[in-house]
């Protein structure tokens, strides 16, 4: 295949989307050497947030403010138009030695490299791989409009990584770099490939790295102000390879920080997997448009690990201020055991899935994010299940074991926690696929085959729940259908009904505003996705083993595991479902969502829980405003 002809179509495609993307630009912010925009609100955004995310692609931001493009070699700090080093309120005051590499095509493994060094890459191209060193700085120049290009050409797995045998390189710094067309495996990243520790990886455009990822972040690494576009897999990811840096309870990154970046465009080797949907006319339809599918993916088997990026097993990560569009699969997504993840002041909209993704995982915040035509592709791949923009899959808060503490590693020092209580809160909705939903997977718990790991409660993987415990006590544990809490049974005597079964509880969805209007939408209708519009909480008729009748998990996560909405404000008729996946009564009206469930017999009578219909009250929404029809 021609590369360089299907890579000017690729980069062809990044230029249409930011000449729209300018067309409806309202500021220009100017910020010292850079420029720095926002796009103007659409009706019902949160300014705040809007102004807070700022296109970071193609913008002066990334433009290297150092300018020398002179020999190669060695240099001095204070060198016109290089980067200083060495003293306090320099650019780079732990470091002691600074050298110039040049352009052309050049591997530099460890030994040839030292730490503590500032390396500063002429503007050009450069190709080939760099193995890091501790405290290293790897910086790019910009000088008569030509800035510096780390190129992999296809042909190198990694950009910038480290030798694994050497142990961690922490304290790496990577900054004013194109880096692009490297060629990581799937579930692998062209940049800190063996997460390495302490990265920060900055004013860079991270772009065509296929099939896998732009960049894996370890435990204290800082995302700040960079592009990451059209790759393959996701723009980045965050879990643990090597142990560098190793959560003592979740066992993955920790201190992570992700701010101000554009995440754009990424999946383009389709993980997300084929779609169909008869009534609009896909089959095996691909998701990704033929502009933006890179030859170079070769064959990739969907996997469902795909989208904007991913964190797995990470504690105290935040996630603020970024822009994360155009995404195939879902803009963000904590998977497995995460914990106190702080999601705020984002701009996310047009992703093939949802906006954010909270599944098995705990103590999370989402706060005053604007979310905005989300889950339009996946909602009409998957028309008879809720597709939302805020999607909660058996996370929450622990209150029954005394909760999942914070962080405790010093990297989270100031990153917040969310021991007591998960929250969605003051973020604004406009014309998703779906509002916001709290399901629990009835089937899913630790010892189900799906994974290795097991539940974060009671000290996680150093408390009595541990996958061979759970496997041998959940055939014997009980609830009480009358409190819905578990009894102690088993060996040791514990509950191992709700410490063995990842929870949706105490979530409090309050204060957000939830626009939506059916006619914006393609396709939203009964015939070609029934769901369309839809969010509440139910889970499906199933139990853990021990053959617990099948409405126990619905009941319990729909009136008995303090999930509250609360003054919300609806404009437009978005659906509500509730209790069972299978409820002949979904959606229900608004009297039913609000009416109060003390009232009622909680989905309770034997006919409820043979027929799985109830038409509730449920108990939601108290204080909330609905401006639709019903």
């Amino acid at each position: 295949m021609n590369l360089i002809g299907n890579r000017r179509l690729l980069y062809g495609a990044i230029a249409g989307v930011l000449l729209v993307a300018l067309a409806i630009t309202s500021a220009i912010v100017w910020q010292g050497a850079g420029v720095r925009s926002h796009p103007a609100a659409s009706a019902g955004a949160n300014p705040r947030v809007a102004h807070a995310a700022w296109l970071v692609c193609a913008q002066p931001v990334l433009r290297s403010p150092f300018s020398y493009d002179g020999p190669a070699g060695s240099y001095k700090s204070g060198t016109a138009g290089l980067p200083t080093y060495g003293t306090p309120g320099s650019n780079f005051p732990h470091d002691n030695a600074g050298v110039v590499l040049p352009t052309g095509t050049h591997s530099y493994p460890s030994y040839e490299l030292k730490p503590d060094t500032v390396y500063y890459l002429l503007p050009g191209t450069h190709v080939g791989s760099i193995q890091a060193d501790a405290n290293d700085a790897f910086v790019g120049g910009f000088s008569a409009g030509k800035p510096t290009v780390l190129d992999g050409r296809y042909s190198y797995f990694e950009a910038i990584d480290s030798n694994s045998s050497n142990g961690d390189q922490s304290g790496v710094t990577i900054e004013y770099l194109t880096i692009e067309r490297y060629h990581p495996v799937g579930d692998a990243g062209a940049i800190n490939q063996e997460t390495n520790t302490g990265w920060t990886i900055q004013y860079n455009t991270i772009t065509l790295n296929v099939p896998g990822a732009g960049v894996m972040a370890g435990a204290g690494n800082v995302l700040k102000d960079n592009c990451l576009t059209l790759n393959g897999q996701y723009g980045f990811q965050s879990s643990d390879v090597n142990g560098f840096g190793r959560d003592s309870l979740t066992g993955g990154p920790y201190g992570v920080v992700i701010e101000g970046n554009e995440i754009s465009y990424n999946d383009t080797c389709d993980f997300s997997g084929l779609l169909n949907n008869k009534a609009v006319g896909w089959r095996n339809h691909n998701p990704v448009p033929v502009q933006y599918r890179n030859p170079k993916c070769g064959k990739v088997v969907g996997d469902g690990n795909q989208g904007g990026f991913k964190l797995w097993q990470t504690n105290g990560v935040t996630v603020s201020g970024n822009y994360i569009h155009n995404n195939w699969g879902p803009g963000g997504w904590a998977d497995t055991d995460n914990a106190n993840t702080t999601w705020t002041d984002n701009r996310i909209t047009d992703n093939e899935g949802a906006a954010i993704i909270e599944e098995v995982s705990y103590n999370f915040s989402i706060t005053g994010n604007y979310l905005a035509r989300n889950d339009l592709t996946d909602g009409l791949g998957n028309p008879g299940f809720p597709q939302p923009a805020v999607y909660i899959s058996e996370s929450g808060s622990d209150t029954t074991f005394g909760g999942v503490p914070a962080c405790q590693e010093a990297a989270c020092a100031g990153q917040k926690s969310y021991p007591l209580q998960s929250v969605i809160s003051g973020n604004t909705l406009v014309n998703n696929g779906g509002s916001i939903f709290l399901w629990q997977n009835s089937n899913r718990y630790c010892s189900d085959g799906s994974d290795m790991l097991c539940t974060l409660v009671a000290g996680g993987h150093s408390g009595p729940f541990t996958v061979s415990a759970c496997k041998a006590n959940l055939p014997s544990a009980s609830v009480s259908t009358s409190t819905y809490v578990g009894h102690k049974t088993g060996t040791p005597l514990e509950d191992w009904w709700d410490g063995c079964m990842w929870k949706t509880e105490n979530v409090r969805v309050a204060r957000n505003t939830i626009d939506f209007d059916p006619a914006a939408i393609m396709s939203c209708t009964k015939t070609a996705w029934p769901d369309c519009g839809a969010g509440g909480i139910f889970s499906e008729y199933g139990s853990p083993p021990g053959a617990k009748p099948g409405w126990v998990v619905p009941t319990q996560v729909t009136f008995f595991q303090n999930d509250l909405w609360s003054d919300n404000v609806y404009n437009g008729p978005p659906k509500f479902f509730a209790w069972n996946q299978g409820n002949g009564d979904n959606p229900v009206n608004w009297a039913a969502w609000t009416g109060n469930a003390s009232s009622g017999i909680k989905c309770g009578s034997p006919a409820e829980r043979q027929s799985g219909f109830c038409t509730g009250p449920f108990g939601q929404d108290a204080g909330s405003t609905y401006n639709g029809s019903t």
